[in-house]
């Protein structure tokens, strides 16, 4: 024990008389009698302590322990203390990374309701736990749907390993043995771009390659191996997430470029406007050179190049150099998977090919649409400068520019009415601004087309029908509970599973909503299905008596991740599970499918823009979800969500679709 400390507080005008009382304010005197001795704890505890506390002139208040490292608290355990009597409770002793081997304070604060104050301080010498090892807990499952875990030996302090046969990239959470009686199982993920302890969000450790290979974490100073290292010619790319690695780079105009860290490159899918593949295994640069920042997407499997000015992404210049840009509907990289939207800042920045000519090779039905596309060209990678009908204008008869009148809007390119582009034909879209910026001429050329690799994917029995190269789709009537079988489709216990429509078992889809027709479509590139509600030949919508279904529409929300965020893209509107009662169901998980600290998307009577739901004809009892004016959900100010958790949306249309009511549930 360090001291003992007598504090008397008053405020002011308590030792006034009052007209009514006589009696003199009185302080009291809190009195501790500790029966825990404090010897030595370790990093990760919960500390129990015992306390006898009375006050013989004043009722007592509060019983704090507070822990201090340093100058700074870390812990703190409140107890309420109505009446002299014997007290215990347990305060955590927080377990962070690079914190050496040191003495503690702990202190004890006894309160009484006058403010009167009794403190002891204990010196609390702590140490980090030497564990005899430590757990691997993999995403993958076994046959019985347990979590693989993988035991990782003690190498030495604060070492340990497990080497074992392992594919190229694995996902997991660590945690520790309860090693004493008051410890506590710590559990260390993926958090803000590092490994944090408290969190069991997937760390991704990755290799070059699939095999034996040995992944290791130290429990000071959290460093953990491997982490795969992409070098772009020797220089190490940046990792901004675990799908996404970057590098800023100078190039020339046929530059060979070595890329070493990525084991199956010849699964890659490479742009044709920025790269030619060599038979040395090196990728060709085709573009003007200059400097340009690409960024590795390990979701897609593709390289996005961008035009660098300044360190900073290019704009167009008023001399025609820089960049232009593109944002819309019916476009996207690699495939139609990863369409672009009108996400403010998700572009496609087209090749720059000489001074003021920019282009985009694109495939019918591959990464655009062939018979429906509604996209423009920007000056950036976000709104501002754009290129409306009185700046751009295009002699093709298979596209032309809209002008608010003419079925598209000022500057959108849409397809000419009784024309489609070939599916897997190959065409170059080229704008240039030789003439001036005001005067952009759009040209559409056909290059050649792609031999088409269909692929035999059988649904419940039944063959799913080619939409593109990446999608098949099957519309039929589903039973609730039924059991679904699967065939064709490689790697299919890698998929993702959406919660809202089916679980997993033994290989077979069990299906979860209502009975009813839906249209289920097989996504190739992000693995899963995508199920949407049907009524008839049509999508469903949201009929009057609350029947049907009901679409989300806007930012920080996507299946099966965030990187296909919806996005305020009608094409992409997420269809609520019907699961009966005229009530509809999505779940997401916090830091996958849905953001941890914002969200902005609300709900629509269809999968597009009409009918939707508004402040007034939405309420909600959840106490960090509100419903703003305009029916966009959001966070209660200062609310975030919990890292790794499942939380349910329900939306109850029961008593009318003027009447709704969102529920929201931590699973």
């Amino acid at each position: 024990m360090k001291s003992i400390k007598y504090l008397f507080l008053a405020l002011a005008g308590v030792f006034a008389i009052s007209s009514c009382n006589d009696d003199d304010f009185v302080a009291g005197n809190p009195v501790m009698d500790p029966k825990t001795e404090f010897s030595t704890a370790m990093f990760g505890d919960s500390l129990q302590f015992t306390v006898n506390a009375s006050d013989n002139d004043v009722p007592l208040s509060t019983l704090k322990a507070q822990l201090f490292y340093g100058e700074e608290k870390v812990s703190e355990t409140v107890i309420r203390t109505k009446t002299n009597d014997e007290y215990s409770g347990k305060i955590f002793v927080p377990f962070y990374a690079n914190i050496p081997n040191a003495t503690a304070t702990l202190k004890l604060v006894l309160q009484n309701i006058n403010f009167t104050i009794t403190e002891k301080e204990y010196d609390l010498p702590l140490s980090r736990p030497d564990y005899e090892y430590l757990t691997l807990v993999s995403d993958e499952t076994d046959e019985d749907g347990n979590a693989i875990e993988y035991r990782m030996e003690r190498q030495a302090l604060y070492e340990y390993a497990v080497t074992a046969r392992f594919p190229q990239k694995v996902k997991g959470h660590i945690k520790t043995p309860v090693p004493t009686a008051q410890a506590n199982e710590i559990v260390f993920g993926w958090q803000g771009g590092e490994i944090k302890e408290g969190t069991t969000s997937a760390i991704t450790f990755s290799n070059s390659s699939a095999g034996k290979y040995t992944i290791a974490f130290n429990t000071f100073s959290y460093n953990a191996s491997p982490f795969v290292k992409l070098l772009i010619e020797g220089k190490e790319m940046e990792m901004v997430d675990d799908n996404n690695y970057r590098i800023d780079l100078a190039l020339t105009t046929g530059q060979e470029i070595e890329i070493t860290g990525i084991p199956d490159m010849d699964e890659w899918w490479i742009d044709a406007d920025y790269f030619s593949m060599q038979d040395n295994g090196k990728l060709k640069f085709l573009p003007m050179g200059g400097n340009y920042r690409i960024t590795a997407n390990f979701t897609h499997k593709y390289f996005i190049v961008e035009v660098l000015s300044g360190g900073a992404l290019a704009t167009l210049q008023e001399d025609g150099t820089g960049a232009i840009w593109i944002k819309g509907n019916g476009i996207g990289k690699p495939s139609l998977s990863n369409v672009v939207g009108w996400n403010e800042f998700v572009s496609l920045c087209m090749a720059p090919i000489e001074k003021g000519k920019y282009q985009i090779t694109v495939v019918g039905g591959k990464t655009i649409n062939t018979s429906d596309i509604d996209f423009k060209f920007f000056h950036q990678n976000g709104w501002g400068g754009e290129f409306k009908h009185d700046a751009i204008s295009t002699t093709s008869n298979l596209v032309f520019v809209g002008n608010g009148e003419n079925g598209g809007d000022s500057g959108n390119i849409k397809i000419t009415e009784g024309n489609s582009l070939d599916a897997m034909g190959i065409y170059t879209i080229t704008v240039d601004v030789t003439a001036g910026n005001d005067k952009a001429v759009l040209t559409i050329k056909k290059e050649g087309e792609e031999e088409i690799e269909e692929v035999k994917i059988k649904f419940d029995g039944e063959e799913m029908q080619m939409v593109d190269l990446d999608n098949y789709k099957i519309e039929k009537e589903f039973t609730q509970g039924q059991e679904i079988s699967v065939s064709g489709i490689t790697g299919f216990s890698g998929w993702w599973i959406d919660p809202d429509y089916f679980t997993m078992n033994n290989g077979k889809l069990t299906f979860l909503p209502i009975s009813g027709k839906y249209r289920v479509t097989a996504n190739l590139a992000l693995k899963y299905f995508v199920v949407e509600a049907m009524n008839g030949d049509d999508l469903a919508t949201l009929n009057t008596d609350g029947a049907g279904a009901v679409w989300v529409i806007g930012y920080d929300i996507g299946k099966p991740s965030l990187a296909n965020q919806i996005g305020w893209n009608d094409k992409k509107g997420l269809c609520m599970a019907p699961i009966g009662n005229k009530k509809y169901q999505i779940t997401v998980e916090a830091g996958t499918n849905v953001n941890l600290d914002k969200i902005e998307f609300k709900f629509f009577h269809q999968q597009g823009w009409g009918g939707e739901f508004t402040g007034n004809e939405l309420t909600t009892n959840s106490d960090f979800v509100i419903v703003k004016s305009d029916g966009n959900l959001a966070l209660e100010e200062g609310k975030t969500l919990v890292d790794g958790e499942l939380y349910v949306f329900t939306l109850d249309v029961s008593a009318g679709n003027d009447k709704a009511v969102l529920t929201v549930t931590q699973k």
